[in-house]
């Protein structure tokens, strides 16, 4: 999946979680799967629903076949 640079989301219209996800990978260029929840102190279970979450509606993306996660969306 290519990143669509053309696509903004209201950030707004998100769980807190998901804002916090989306603001941390556009911070940093790409993040390690588990430092995720570590950086932003939730739960496993409530991250890995939020990423679940986020790569379902194609906001956010893996590199490569890693554990990284990067932005697949531009942020309003």
């Amino acid at each position: 999946m290519k990143m669509d640079n053309n696509r903004k989301i209201d950030i707004n219209l998100v769980t807190t979680e998901e804002k916090q996800i989306l603001l941390l990978l556009g911070k940093y260029s790409k993040y390690l799967y588990g430092n995720i929840f570590k950086e932003l102190s939730i739960s496993q279970s409530k991250g890995a629903e939020a990423i679940l979450s986020l790569k379902n509606k194609g906001y956010i993306k893996n590199v490569g076949r890693s554990s990284f996660y990067e932005l697949n969306i531009s942020l309003e």
